[in-house]
């Protein structure tokens, strides 16, 4: 037996099996309401999943963001994952990256001008001070919050990447995963994300039998779809080249801020 798997089975999994029993206990208090779940006065959306990451919950806000703005003044929360402060901040235009977490950055750049963007460590806290500072909101979209529970969402969204689907993965510390695969229980939307443009029908009913979804849980699938070259800094750039100009001799460095980056970089090598 190679090392890796003596540590995973005398290490990781037993401590995937305490994680997995402490987060079922804590479903649990919820189920049996011990621990409370606040209500609003308008939908909350909840956008997340199950895995650690990498399975597009960004680009995934930004597009139901883009579908719903001009019905929906919409009013999106995030933890602001990593940045420098504490508390509730409504984005501005002052705001920074690491004022408010990059993501939330990136969202208000796109949409700042038609929806309220801000970050809270504590989502009921956050989604009671947005509805203060703005009562016009009568949709509230929480980014990466399936498993912040003191919310009672109207609608949840759930995550899966077409490479790691979750009924392939393993609990913390072993896999990726934050939740049992029964949390999908909960969801009432499961989307799985980064998949071929050419599915077959075969391959869709393997990951719905696998998913063990009820009926009245919808399955869809996704695909990114890249756009064209953009300067950084478009001032000093008389034209941007097109990936299709790369030879095969060229090299080309590549610089990402996602946790799964494999699929950027197949697509960047398909040009060379």
């Amino acid at each position: 037996m190679r090392h890796s798997k003596i540590v995973d089975l005398l290490i990781l999994k037993p401590l995937s099996w305490i994680y997995g029993m402490v987060t079922a206990v804590r479903n649990k208090l919820f189920d049996w309401h011990i621990f409370k779940q606040h209500t609003f006065p308008v939908p909350v959306l909840v956008i997340g999943n199950l895995a650690v990451g990498g399975t597009g919950k960004t680009p995934h806000t930004e597009y139901i963001v883009d579908l719903l703005r001009k019905e929906y003044h919409i009013g999106v929360l995030s933890r602001g994952y990593r940045r420098r402060t504490k508390g509730f901040i409504l984005a501005d235009k002052r705001s920074t990256p690491a004022a408010i977490g990059d993501e939330p950055y990136q969202i208000y750049q796109k949409y700042g001008h038609d929806i309220r963007v801000a970050v809270c460590e504590s989502r009921a806290k956050g989604i009671k001070e947005l509805l203060r500072l703005d009562p016009r909101i009568n949709l509230i979209v929480l980014d990466d919050a399936f498993q912040h529970r003191y919310v009672k969402p109207s609608t949840s969204i759930v995550l899966t990447e077409w490479h790691r689907p979750v009924y392939n993965d393993e609990m913390l510390p072993l896999g990726r995963l934050r939740e049992s695969v029964r949390a999908l229980l909960r969801t009432d939307i499961v989307i799985v994300t980064k998949c071929p443009t050419d599915i077959r029908p075969g391959d869709v009913s393997i990951i719905y039998d696998n998913l063990k979804l009820f009926p009245f849980q919808r399955l869809y699938f996704s695909h990114y779809r890249y756009g064209h070259l953009v300067s950084v800094f478009p001032d000093e750039v008389r034209y941007v080249p097109g990936l299709e100009w790369l030879n095969p001799d060229d090299a080309v460095l590549v610089v990402t801020g996602i946790a799964n980056p494999r699929p950027l970089v197949r697509y960047i090598k398909g040009f060379k």
